[in-house]
């Protein structure tokens, strides 16, 4: 079975990754919109972030999918900052930004990315959902560090409101675990979901080149 990566996802950082890694996509955003975590998803967190990644592979309208040259293989992923039982998302304002930063800073969180791989098999959905968690501790920084970067922008749009892979490497002090799931999409762990449904990728490296 030929298959065409599909990302829904409108995040940068992922499609980099991808492109990183020799996988082509054609890129379909899906518009599943996020719930805000409540007091029991603070202590479930692997679940909501697996909640959260399915329900945008599932609200892909495959009937508005782009005319591909292989069967749909639909890519959602979510990323969530996990600190002290309490799930940080993406900051609403600049204050609420420096207020997650500064209880980051100089303490040890998980950032958990769950993966959601959607097809279908005999006109059944079928999916995979898989999840990996990394450590990462931050350097102290002081308020005024923190504001500058927070003026930068790059924090507004990311869990936790830092990004792994610009600015806010500086705050990073050590990683335990896959960088890629930091920056928000673990690809290990896509291989080995690619492995489990026999998806030879290193056929798209070699479609690549042609």
């Amino acid at each position: 079975m030929f298959y065409s990566l599909v990302l829904a996802s409108s995040s940068p950082r992922r499609a980099q990754l991808l492109q990183s890694a020799g996988i082509p996509f054609t890129l379909a955003p899906s518009p599943f919109e996020e719930p805000l975590p409540d007091a029991s998803d603070n202590r479930h967190p692997f679940r909501f972030a697996r909640h959260l990644a399915q329900g945008k592979a599932l609200a892909c309208d495959w009937d508005k999918l782009p005319s591909l040259p292989g069967e749909p293989l639909i890519l959602a992923a979510d990323t969530i900052v996990c600190h002290d039982f309490q799930i940080l998302g993406k900051p609403r304002d600049t204050d609420e930004a420096q207020a997650m930063l500064q209880r980051l800073c100089g303490q040890t969180h998980h950032v958990i990315t769950a993966v959601c791989l959607l097809r279908k098999k005999d006109a059944q959905l079928d999916w995979q959902l898989e999840a990996e968690s990394t450590l990462v501790r931050f350097h102290e920084r002081d308020a005024d560090w923190i504001a500058r970067y927070v003026a930068s922008g790059e924090p507004m749009d990311k869990s936790g409101a830092y990004g792994a892979q610009g600015k806010g490497s500086f705050l990073l002090s050590h990683i335990r675990g896959d960088f890629s799931n930091v920056v928000g999409l673990p690809l290990g762990l896509l291989g080995r979901m690619f492995d489990e449904w026999k998806i030879n990728y290193q056929n798209w490296w070699d479609n690549e080149k042609k």
